[in-house]
Protein backbone atom coordinates (compact mmCIF):
# COMPACT_ATOMS: atom_id res chain seq x y z
CA UNK A 1 0.00 0.00 0.00
CA UNK A 2 2.86 2.49 1.00
CA UNK A 3 4.72 1.63 -2.18
CA UNK A 4 1.44 2.57 -4.61
CA UNK A 5 0.62 5.52 -2.65
CA UNK A 6 4.61 6.58 -3.34
CA UNK A 7 4.13 5.97 -6.90
CA UNK A 8 0.70 7.82 -7.17
CA UNK A 9 2.73 10.99 -5.47
CA UNK A 10 5.03 10.84 -7.54
CA UNK A 11 3.45 10.68 -10.63
CA UNK A 12 0.62 13.06 -10.07
CA UNK A 13 1.81 15.04 -7.34
CA UNK A 14 3.62 17.70 -10.18
CA UNK A 15 1.32 17.61 -12.45
CA UNK A 16 -1.83 18.15 -10.47
CA UNK A 17 -2.91 21.24 -10.51
CA UNK A 18 -2.68 23.58 -7.27
CA UNK A 19 -5.65 24.00 -4.98
CA UNK A 20 -7.39 27.25 -5.00
CA UNK A 21 -5.92 29.04 -2.52
CA UNK A 22 -7.10 32.86 -1.84
CA UNK A 23 -5.63 35.76 -0.66
CA UNK A 24 -6.59 38.85 0.72
CA UNK A 25 -5.69 41.55 2.41
CA UNK A 26 -7.70 44.06 4.80
CA UNK A 27 -7.18 47.28 4.91
CA UNK A 28 -4.78 47.67 8.55
CA UNK A 29 -2.04 45.05 6.07
CA UNK A 30 -3.43 41.68 7.28
CA UNK A 31 -2.61 39.45 5.02
CA UNK A 32 -5.22 36.17 5.25
CA UNK A 33 -4.18 33.30 3.45
CA UNK A 34 -7.61 30.41 3.37
CA UNK A 35 -7.86 27.31 1.59
CA UNK A 36 -10.81 25.22 1.87
CA UNK A 37 -9.87 21.47 2.50
CA UNK A 38 -13.00 19.17 3.44
CA UNK A 39 -11.22 15.67 4.05
CA UNK A 40 -11.64 16.18 7.72
CA UNK A 41 -13.46 17.66 10.02
CA UNK A 42 -11.39 20.46 11.87
CA UNK A 43 -10.16 23.42 10.49
CA UNK A 44 -6.63 24.83 11.51
CA UNK A 45 -5.66 29.14 12.19
CA UNK A 46 -2.76 29.56 12.05
CA UNK A 47 -1.12 33.29 12.96
CA UNK A 48 2.60 34.23 11.80
CA UNK A 49 4.17 37.12 12.79
CA UNK A 50 7.02 38.55 10.77
CA UNK A 51 9.28 38.81 13.73
CA UNK A 52 11.90 36.38 14.25
CA UNK A 53 15.41 35.78 16.43
CA UNK A 54 17.03 37.90 13.46
CA UNK A 55 14.66 40.92 14.77
CA UNK A 56 15.90 40.88 18.07
CA UNK A 57 18.06 43.89 19.25
CA UNK A 58 21.45 42.92 19.43
CA UNK A 59 21.58 43.26 23.16
CA UNK A 60 18.17 41.23 23.73
CA UNK A 61 18.59 38.27 21.82
CA UNK A 62 15.78 35.93 23.44
CA UNK A 63 13.16 38.77 23.69
CA UNK A 64 11.24 36.80 20.54
CA UNK A 65 11.23 33.47 22.41
CA UNK A 66 10.28 35.21 25.56
CA UNK A 67 7.24 36.13 23.76
CA UNK A 68 6.38 33.11 22.22
CA UNK A 69 5.41 32.29 25.82
CA UNK A 70 3.78 35.20 26.90
CA UNK A 71 1.39 35.22 24.23
CA UNK A 72 -0.30 32.73 26.09
CA UNK A 73 -0.27 34.85 29.39
CA UNK A 74 -3.54 36.97 29.38
CA UNK A 75 -5.01 39.97 27.45
CA UNK A 76 -7.39 42.35 28.65
CA UNK A 77 -10.23 40.19 28.07
CA UNK A 78 -8.73 36.72 28.35
CA UNK A 79 -6.97 35.45 31.95
CA UNK A 80 -3.26 33.53 31.55
CA UNK A 81 -3.42 30.39 30.53
CA UNK A 82 -7.28 30.51 29.75
CA UNK A 83 -6.17 30.65 25.82
CA UNK A 84 -5.02 26.97 25.31
CA UNK A 85 -7.88 25.91 27.77
CA UNK A 86 -10.43 27.13 25.64
CA UNK A 87 -9.13 25.38 23.11
CA UNK A 88 -8.59 22.26 24.82
CA UNK A 89 -12.22 22.44 25.90
CA UNK A 90 -13.76 22.69 21.89
CA UNK A 91 -11.63 19.60 21.48
CA UNK A 92 -8.49 21.89 19.59
CA UNK A 93 -5.14 21.73 20.12
CA UNK A 94 -2.18 24.66 20.18
CA UNK A 95 0.92 25.64 19.64
CA UNK A 96 3.68 28.01 18.80
CA UNK A 97 7.64 28.02 17.24
CA UNK A 98 10.33 30.80 17.12
CA UNK A 99 12.47 30.58 14.62
CA UNK A 100 15.14 33.12 12.98
CA UNK A 101 12.72 34.84 10.37
CA UNK A 102 9.30 34.55 12.69
CA UNK A 103 7.25 33.43 15.23
CA UNK A 104 4.07 31.15 14.27
CA UNK A 105 0.89 30.45 16.56
CA UNK A 106 -1.37 27.58 15.88
CA UNK A 107 -4.71 26.64 16.61
CA UNK A 108 -6.86 23.43 15.21
CA UNK A 109 -10.32 23.11 16.16
CA UNK A 110 -13.65 21.38 15.02
CA UNK A 111 -14.95 23.72 12.93
CA UNK A 112 -17.75 25.17 14.62
CA UNK A 113 -15.37 26.73 16.89
CA UNK A 114 -13.63 29.01 14.11
CA UNK A 115 -15.31 31.95 15.05
CA UNK A 116 -13.93 31.58 18.85
CA UNK A 117 -10.55 30.58 17.73
CA UNK A 118 -10.38 33.79 15.48
CA UNK A 119 -11.79 35.90 17.94
CA UNK A 120 -8.76 34.50 20.78
CA UNK A 121 -6.06 35.49 18.12
CA UNK A 122 -7.08 39.01 17.30
CA UNK A 123 -7.29 39.07 21.18
CA UNK A 124 -3.78 38.75 21.69
CA UNK A 125 -2.66 40.53 18.83
CA UNK A 126 -3.51 43.85 20.19
CA UNK A 127 -4.42 43.15 24.10
CA UNK A 128 -1.34 41.18 25.74
CA UNK A 129 -0.98 41.82 29.30
CA UNK A 130 2.78 42.81 29.77
CA UNK A 131 3.26 42.89 33.86
CA UNK A 132 6.23 42.21 35.47
CA UNK A 133 5.11 38.76 36.81
CA UNK A 134 4.88 37.37 33.39
CA UNK A 135 7.73 38.58 31.98
CA UNK A 136 9.97 37.59 35.53
CA UNK A 137 8.11 33.77 35.50
CA UNK A 138 8.47 33.69 31.47
CA UNK A 139 12.27 34.64 31.59
CA UNK A 140 12.60 31.53 33.74
CA UNK A 141 10.83 29.14 31.69
CA UNK A 142 12.90 30.36 28.71
CA UNK A 143 16.33 30.21 30.35
CA UNK A 144 15.02 26.74 31.70
CA UNK A 145 14.43 25.35 28.42
CA UNK A 146 17.48 27.01 27.02
CA UNK A 147 19.64 25.13 29.87
CA UNK A 148 17.77 21.56 28.21
CA UNK A 149 17.79 22.19 24.72
CA UNK A 150 21.41 23.81 24.37
CA UNK A 151 23.60 23.67 27.62
CA UNK A 152 22.25 19.85 28.12
CA UNK A 153 22.96 19.17 24.26
CA UNK A 154 27.00 18.58 22.99
CA UNK A 155 26.07 18.97 19.57
CA UNK A 156 23.46 21.95 19.73
CA UNK A 157 26.04 23.70 21.16
CA UNK A 158 28.91 22.62 18.61
CA UNK A 159 26.18 23.68 15.98
CA UNK A 160 26.00 26.95 17.88
CA UNK A 161 29.36 27.60 17.82
CA UNK A 162 29.45 26.62 14.11
CA UNK A 163 26.77 29.56 13.93
CA UNK A 164 28.68 32.00 15.44
CA UNK A 165 31.87 30.92 13.43
CA UNK A 166 30.41 31.12 10.44
CA UNK A 167 28.46 34.34 10.72
CA UNK A 168 30.41 37.43 12.29
CA UNK A 169 28.40 39.91 12.22
CA UNK A 170 24.45 38.74 10.58
CA UNK A 171 21.87 37.86 13.68
CA UNK A 172 21.48 34.53 13.20
CA UNK A 173 24.94 34.09 14.50
CA UNK A 174 22.56 33.25 17.35
CA UNK A 175 19.83 30.78 17.37
CA UNK A 176 16.38 32.35 18.77
CA UNK A 177 16.25 30.71 22.23
CA UNK A 178 18.33 33.44 23.26
CA UNK A 179 20.97 33.98 25.56
CA UNK A 180 21.05 34.03 29.53
CA UNK A 181 22.47 36.99 30.21
CA UNK A 182 20.51 39.00 27.68
CA UNK A 183 17.24 37.37 29.01
CA UNK A 184 17.95 38.74 32.60
CA UNK A 185 18.33 42.54 31.26
CA UNK A 186 14.59 42.24 29.10
CA UNK A 187 12.42 44.94 31.12
CA UNK A 188 8.53 45.39 30.47
CA UNK A 189 9.50 48.65 28.29
CA UNK A 190 11.57 46.44 26.10
CA UNK A 191 8.84 43.97 26.08
CA UNK A 192 6.09 46.61 25.00
CA UNK A 193 8.78 48.35 22.07
CA UNK A 194 9.14 44.72 20.82
CA UNK A 195 4.90 44.04 20.61
CA UNK A 196 4.21 47.54 19.76
CA UNK A 197 6.74 47.27 16.43
CA UNK A 198 5.93 43.73 15.37
CA UNK A 199 2.79 42.37 16.75
CA UNK A 200 0.66 44.40 14.42
CA UNK A 201 -2.01 42.99 11.54
CA UNK A 202 0.77 44.93 8.84
CA UNK A 203 3.48 42.59 10.07
CA UNK A 204 1.19 39.29 10.52
CA UNK A 205 -0.28 36.47 7.76
CA UNK A 206 -3.43 34.87 8.63
CA UNK A 207 -3.93 31.64 7.81
CA UNK A 208 -7.28 29.24 7.69
CA UNK A 209 -7.35 25.93 6.41
CA UNK A 210 -9.94 23.40 6.28
CA UNK A 211 -13.56 22.27 6.65
CA UNK A 212 -15.42 25.90 6.19
CA UNK A 213 -16.44 28.39 3.47
CA UNK A 214 -14.80 31.02 2.20
CA UNK A 215 -17.57 33.64 2.88
CA UNK A 216 -17.90 32.57 6.37
CA UNK A 217 -14.37 33.23 7.06
CA UNK A 218 -14.19 36.81 5.19
CA UNK A 219 -16.72 38.20 7.26
CA UNK A 220 -15.13 36.53 10.35
CA UNK A 221 -11.51 37.67 9.19
CA UNK A 222 -12.91 41.28 8.92
CA UNK A 223 -15.31 41.67 12.18
CA UNK A 224 -12.68 40.24 14.40
CA UNK A 225 -9.33 41.63 13.01
CA UNK A 226 -10.65 44.26 10.82
CA UNK A 227 -10.96 46.81 13.61
CA UNK A 228 -7.07 46.35 14.97
CA UNK A 229 -5.21 49.16 14.13
CA UNK A 230 -2.11 48.86 11.61
CA UNK A 231 1.28 49.63 13.02
CA UNK A 232 4.72 50.90 12.18
CA UNK A 233 6.43 49.56 9.34
CA UNK A 234 8.44 46.42 9.49
CA UNK A 235 12.21 47.77 10.56
CA UNK A 236 14.49 46.78 7.72
CA UNK A 237 17.38 44.57 8.71
CA UNK A 238 21.06 46.86 8.11
CA UNK A 239 23.22 43.62 9.19
CA UNK A 240 24.90 41.74 5.97
CA UNK A 241 27.03 39.28 6.24
CA UNK A 242 30.56 40.36 4.42
CA UNK A 243 32.11 37.27 2.17
CA UNK A 244 33.70 34.98 3.35
CA UNK A 245 37.07 34.55 1.81
CA UNK A 246 38.99 31.30 4.07
CA UNK A 247 38.35 29.03 5.82
CA UNK A 248 37.78 29.08 9.68
CA UNK A 249 38.21 26.70 11.82
CA UNK A 250 37.37 25.92 15.96
CA UNK A 251 37.19 22.83 18.23
CA UNK A 252 34.60 22.15 21.46
CA UNK A 253 35.55 19.63 24.13
CA UNK A 254 32.87 18.18 26.21
CA UNK A 255 32.03 14.77 27.98
CA UNK A 256 30.75 12.99 24.28
CA UNK A 257 31.23 9.62 24.02
CA UNK A 258 31.74 10.24 20.17
CA UNK A 259 34.01 13.13 18.16
CA UNK A 260 31.55 14.73 15.80
CA UNK A 261 32.65 17.35 12.91
CA UNK A 262 30.40 19.83 11.30
CA UNK A 263 30.77 21.81 8.75
CA UNK A 264 29.15 25.29 6.72
CA UNK A 265 28.98 26.55 3.83
CA UNK A 266 27.39 30.29 2.73
CA UNK A 267 24.49 29.63 0.27
CA UNK A 268 22.11 31.97 -0.77
CA UNK A 269 18.53 32.94 0.51
CA UNK A 270 15.66 30.48 0.46
CA UNK A 271 14.16 32.80 -2.72
CA UNK A 272 16.82 32.12 -4.65
CA UNK A 273 16.47 29.88 -7.75
CA UNK A 274 19.88 28.10 -6.57
CA UNK A 275 17.86 26.78 -3.58
CA UNK A 276 16.30 23.85 -6.03
CA UNK A 277 19.60 23.24 -6.96
CA UNK A 278 21.02 22.78 -3.21
CA UNK A 279 18.03 20.64 -2.33
CA UNK A 280 19.23 18.41 -4.82
CA UNK A 281 22.79 18.36 -3.95
CA UNK A 282 21.97 17.57 -0.23
CA UNK A 283 19.77 14.77 -1.47
CA UNK A 284 22.22 13.30 -3.71
CA UNK A 285 25.59 13.85 -1.00
CA UNK A 286 22.95 12.81 2.26
CA UNK A 287 19.41 11.41 0.85
CA UNK A 288 19.57 7.73 2.74
CA UNK A 289 21.49 5.02 2.83
CA UNK A 290 22.32 4.98 -1.04
CA UNK A 291 23.62 8.93 -0.73
CA UNK A 292 27.01 9.38 -1.36
CA UNK A 293 28.03 10.48 2.09
CA UNK A 294 26.71 7.28 3.72
CA UNK A 295 27.95 4.72 1.21
CA UNK A 296 31.68 7.02 0.96
CA UNK A 297 32.28 7.61 5.05
CA UNK A 298 30.15 4.92 6.51
CA UNK A 299 30.24 1.81 4.14
CA UNK A 300 33.04 2.16 2.49
CA UNK A 301 35.44 4.26 4.36
CA UNK A 302 34.24 2.82 7.81
CA UNK A 303 35.42 5.74 9.23
CA UNK A 304 32.41 7.03 10.34
CA UNK A 305 29.01 5.64 11.73
CA UNK A 306 26.94 8.44 10.24
CA UNK A 307 27.19 11.19 7.77
CA UNK A 308 25.45 13.54 5.99
CA UNK A 309 24.05 17.21 5.42
CA UNK A 310 21.05 19.41 5.15
CA UNK A 311 20.48 23.08 4.02
CA UNK A 312 19.85 25.87 6.58
CA UNK A 313 16.98 28.17 4.08
CA UNK A 314 17.01 30.94 5.34
CA UNK A 315 15.38 34.39 4.50
CA UNK A 316 18.51 35.72 4.29
CA UNK A 317 21.51 34.41 2.93
CA UNK A 318 21.89 30.87 5.02
CA UNK A 319 24.11 27.77 5.08
CA UNK A 320 24.98 24.09 3.61
CA UNK A 321 25.71 22.12 6.78
CA UNK A 322 27.63 18.73 6.92
CA UNK A 323 28.47 16.32 9.49
CA UNK A 324 29.90 13.46 10.43
CA UNK A 325 30.27 10.90 13.53
CA UNK A 326 33.03 9.34 14.24
CA UNK A 327 34.54 6.64 16.80
CA UNK A 328 37.42 8.35 19.15
CA UNK A 329 40.30 6.35 17.62
CA UNK A 330 39.18 8.04 13.94
CA UNK A 331 40.74 11.06 11.86
CA UNK A 332 39.05 14.75 12.43
CA UNK A 333 41.49 15.42 9.16
CA UNK A 334 40.87 12.10 7.49
CA UNK A 335 36.93 12.67 7.71
CA UNK A 336 37.15 16.32 6.31
CA UNK A 337 39.31 15.39 3.80
CA UNK A 338 36.76 12.92 2.67
CA UNK A 339 34.22 15.54 2.83
CA UNK A 340 36.04 17.45 0.84
CA UNK A 341 36.65 14.93 -2.19
CA UNK A 342 32.75 14.13 -2.18
CA UNK A 343 31.88 17.73 -2.88
CA UNK A 344 34.95 17.75 -5.24
CA UNK A 345 33.44 14.88 -7.64
CA UNK A 346 30.28 16.90 -7.74
CA UNK A 347 32.09 19.94 -8.93
CA UNK A 348 34.35 17.85 -11.33
CA UNK A 349 31.85 15.08 -12.81
CA UNK A 350 27.97 15.58 -13.71
CA UNK A 351 25.99 13.23 -10.95
CA UNK A 352 24.42 9.97 -12.63
CA UNK A 353 20.90 9.90 -13.90
CA UNK A 354 20.04 7.33 -11.48
CA UNK A 355 21.07 9.72 -8.57
CA UNK A 356 19.23 13.00 -10.04
CA UNK A 357 16.12 10.84 -10.51
CA UNK A 358 16.36 9.46 -7.04
CA UNK A 359 17.15 12.61 -5.38
CA UNK A 360 13.83 14.57 -7.29
CA UNK A 361 12.14 11.93 -6.49
CA UNK A 362 12.41 12.39 -2.95
CA UNK A 363 12.16 16.03 -3.06
CA UNK A 364 8.55 15.41 -4.88
CA UNK A 365 7.45 13.10 -2.22
CA UNK A 366 8.12 14.94 0.29
CA UNK A 367 6.52 17.95 -1.47
CA UNK A 368 3.01 16.10 -1.44
CA UNK A 369 3.42 14.56 2.23
CA UNK A 370 3.96 18.22 3.25
CA UNK A 371 0.39 18.83 2.35
CA UNK A 372 -1.86 15.79 3.67
CA UNK A 373 -2.51 17.42 6.61
CA UNK A 374 -4.07 20.68 7.20
CA UNK A 375 -1.59 21.89 9.69
CA UNK A 376 1.59 20.66 8.29
CA UNK A 377 -0.26 22.90 4.60
CA UNK A 378 -1.03 25.90 6.52
CA UNK A 379 2.60 26.05 8.11
CA UNK A 380 4.67 25.45 4.95
CA UNK A 381 2.50 28.45 3.86
CA UNK A 382 2.90 30.65 6.35
CA UNK A 383 6.61 30.10 6.21
CA UNK A 384 6.98 30.04 2.84
CA UNK A 385 5.46 33.52 2.48
CA UNK A 386 7.83 34.84 5.37
CA UNK A 387 10.95 32.65 4.38
CA UNK A 388 10.96 32.53 0.31
CA UNK A 389 8.13 35.39 -0.29
CA UNK A 390 5.86 33.06 -1.81
CA UNK A 391 3.09 31.08 0.15
CA UNK A 392 2.35 28.85 -2.90
CA UNK A 393 6.03 27.63 -3.28
CA UNK A 394 5.52 24.15 -2.47
CA UNK A 395 2.59 23.83 -4.50
CA UNK A 396 4.60 24.10 -7.69
CA UNK A 397 7.59 22.88 -5.79
CA UNK A 398 8.00 19.60 -7.37
CA UNK A 399 7.75 20.97 -10.73
CA UNK A 400 10.81 23.49 -10.57
CA UNK A 401 12.74 20.14 -9.04
CA UNK A 402 12.12 18.53 -12.27
CA UNK A 403 13.73 21.09 -14.31
CA UNK A 404 17.31 20.61 -12.33
CA UNK A 405 20.02 19.45 -14.65
CA UNK A 406 23.35 17.64 -13.58
CA UNK A 407 24.71 20.43 -14.84
CA UNK A 408 23.05 22.70 -12.53
CA UNK A 409 24.39 20.25 -9.10
CA UNK A 410 27.87 20.96 -10.55
CA UNK A 411 27.32 24.47 -10.89
CA UNK A 412 25.80 24.82 -7.73
CA UNK A 413 28.44 22.70 -6.22
CA UNK A 414 31.23 24.85 -7.22
CA UNK A 415 29.85 28.46 -6.29
CA UNK A 416 29.01 27.31 -2.98
CA UNK A 417 30.56 24.53 -1.44
CA UNK A 418 34.08 26.48 -2.25
CA UNK A 419 36.60 25.65 0.61
CA UNK A 420 37.12 29.11 1.65
CA UNK A 421 33.84 29.46 2.29
CA UNK A 422 33.43 26.88 4.82
CA UNK A 423 33.93 26.80 8.93
CA UNK A 424 34.31 24.20 10.74
CA UNK A 425 33.80 22.94 14.65
CA UNK A 426 34.93 19.71 15.48
CA UNK A 427 33.41 17.98 18.58
CA UNK A 428 35.83 16.53 20.47
CA UNK A 429 35.45 14.16 23.63
CA UNK A 430 36.86 14.84 26.78
CA UNK A 431 39.41 12.85 28.62
CA UNK A 432 38.73 11.37 31.45
CA UNK A 433 38.74 13.77 34.84
CA UNK A 434 38.96 16.77 32.36
CA UNK A 435 36.33 18.97 31.44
Amino acid sequence: MKTLLLLTLLTVGAASPPPDVKQWQLSNGLHVIFLTDHKAPVVTVQLFYHAGGKDEPAEKRGIAHMFEHMMFKGSKHVAPEQHARFIDSVGGTENAFTDDDATGYHDTVPPYALEFTLQLEAERMRNLALVQKTIDSEREVVKEELRMRLENSPVRQAIEKLLQLAFVTHPYRLSPIGEKAMLDTVTISDCQRFYDTFYRPNNATLIVVGDVDEARVRTLVERHFGPLERGPERPVLGAKEAPQTEPRNASLTMPVRLPVLVGAYHIPEAASDDLYALDVLQRVLSGGESSRLHQRLVRHDRSAIAAGGFVFAHEDPGLFVTYAAYLPTGDSSQIQRSLDEEIARLVQQPIEPRELTKAKNQLAAQSVYHRERVTELATEMGMDGIVVHDPLRGFHAADRYETVTAHDVMRVAGRYLAPHLRSLVVLVPAKEGRP
